[in-house]
């Protein structure tokens, strides 16, 4: 078998002993369920992580060896280029632009291939032996990784190498053939691997064949022509499902833009029905599945309409934030199994990790700034965040309404962000309450936040109740649309 060298490349692919971090993973949030029921197990919460996945995987090792199902990945396509993701700036306001991560490597195609290699070998390990990975590029670097998956989960256990074709953007060049698909490299971690012949992941009929369907007693029909000498014949051939079973070439699943309902404002971002093949066709009900390149969220959201447990990593924390809010949104989404309905179900519980060290990296865009030599003093100022809020309590109810929001950063912002600011809320993109904060993790009980459909923020809590006397400590915490937060605390008496 034929292997890649480059330079700097390991023997395999890992980190050695001496060189693996001790730094934890450190739970700063719970997402509870408002739902009465679930078909997961009941001591399981979904994961979303906020840290660089090579040091994410190596904490996982521990926990989740052998126990994944299935790994989607959409990492860097060694472009050279930046990608971003849209913030809305209150009701009123215009989208401001961020760059959600950039895809250039100091030392070239080397750096990228070095970077790739030693997480594909430590996703190896996560998964069961009936698992699968799905890797997503384009024609910039599948050629290379083909040939690392194939050293590293074997040429044997190759499976498919899927072209999702897509209608191009409006291109001008007329020097080469306009590029319109992306490569998905299929593996299984063995020839013992989970594909399931699922009619929800069936391609459409070509419109010749839907055109020409019928109907009679015995089912749904079309003809199949053909001749035999020189005389037409025609036969019945009666369908079972919908559609036809996946070939290799996806042309039925469109791409993300701006006016489709699932849309979050992030550049790269896949469409679900895509996942929903993938998830569908390579894993079952209960199963783990991962995506430590996560992104938008796509993989965590189709995971979780599909009955999956799931894991979510990325770096960006504007990612991670749009992912959460995605999830929290998720009964508001369409339906993979009927898309012209509202899937109308509420996401199960998840938590939401850092890694320690990360944990309080700068976010702010310096591409804001009226002066981008102001980011050193603009990347301390989290501290001096203020807000306030109004609590109205009536014996055990207690009503939480944002009353205010300061920060000391808006004399540095440029002047095209400070004029789409009308009000205080302007400045604020989610706020959250926990009622009975006993501990150091933020219990979301309630929360209200911006999407890029549902752009109004409210700003009065609904009612809670507290079920029994005592001395609780309420807490709120606020994200402005920059990704700073601060968090207050509230003695309640009942």
């Amino acid at each position: 078998m034929a292997n890649l060298i480059w330079n700097g490349k390991e023997k395999n692919g890992y980190l050695e002993k001496n060189e693996v971090g001790t730094t934890p993973l450190q739970i700063l949030d719970l997402y509870p369920s408002k739902r009465i029921t679930s078909i997961l197990p009941e001591n399981w919460q979904n994961l979303l992580i906020r840290g660089e996945n090579g040091e994410v995987l190596d904490r996982l090792v521990d926990d989740f060896e052998n126990k994944i199902t299935l790994i989607y990945i959409d990492p860097p396509f060694g472009t050279g280029g930046e990608f971003n993701l849209k913030t809305q700036i209150g009701v009123e306001g215009e989208y401001i632009s961020n760059i959600a991560y950039t895809d250039k490597w100091k030392e070239g195609l080397d750096s990228y291939l070095t970077f790739l290699h030693k997480r594909l070998s430590k996703m190896k390990k996560l998964l069961t032996n009936e698992g699968s990975i799905y890797v997503h590029l384009d024609w910039h670097v599948s050629h290379y990784v083909k040939l690392i998956m194939d050293e590293i989960y074997g040429i044997e256990n190759f499976r498919n190498e899927i072209i999702w074709a897509y209608p191009a953007a409006s291109v001008k060049t007329r020097r080469f053939y306009i590029r319109s698909y992306d490569t998905i490299l299929f593996y299984s971690n063995s020839n013992d691997y989970i594909f399931r012949d699922d009619p929800n992941i069936y391609q459409e009929y070509s419109s010749r064949v839907k055109n020409a369907l019928k109907k009679d007693d015995k089912g749904i029909f079309y003809y199949r022509g053909g001749s035999h000498d020189g005389r037409k014949l025609s036969r019945k051939v009666y369908i079972d499902n919908e559609g036809i079973f996946p070939r290799d070439v996806w042309s039925d699943i469109p791409y993300i833009r701006a006016n489709t309902k699932e849309y979050q404002g992030f550049a790269t971002q896949k469409p679900e029905r895509l996942l929903k093949r993938i998830i569908l066709a390579s894993s079952r009900e209960k199963d783990l599945i991962a995506d430590f390149f996560c992104g938008s969220g796509t993989t965590l959201a189709v995971a979780e309409k599909l009955g999956r447990r799931w894991i979510g990593c990325d770096l960006n924390g504007n990612a991670i934030h749009i992912t959460r809010k995605r999830i929290l949104n998720i009964a508001n989404s369409n339906n993979l199994l009927d898309w012209k309905k509202k899937y109308n179900i509420d996401a199960n519980t998840f938590k939401f990790l850092v890694l320690d060290n990360q944990n309080n990296l700068s976010v702010f865009p310096k591409e804001f700034l009226s002066n981008a030599s102001q980011a050193p003093l603009i990347s301390k100022i989290k501290d001096s965040l203020k807000f306030e809020i109004k609590i109205d309590q009536n014996d055990n109810i207690v009503v939480v309404e944002l009353t205010d929001y300061k920060n000391s950063y808006e004399s540095f912002i440029s002047k095209k962000i400070r004029e789409n600011v009308f009000s205080f809320s302007d400045w604020v993109d989610f706020w959250s309450i926990d009622y009975d904060q006993n501990q150091k993790i933020f219990k979301h009980s309630w929360s209200s936040f911006r999407t890029p459909k549902r752009k109004q923020l409210e700003l009065k809590a609904a009612p809670f109740c507290y079920e029994k006397p005592g001395t609780y400590t309420l807490s709120v915490k606020v994200l402005d649309i920059f990704g700073l937060g601060t968090q207050n605390s509230y003695e309640i008496k009942v």
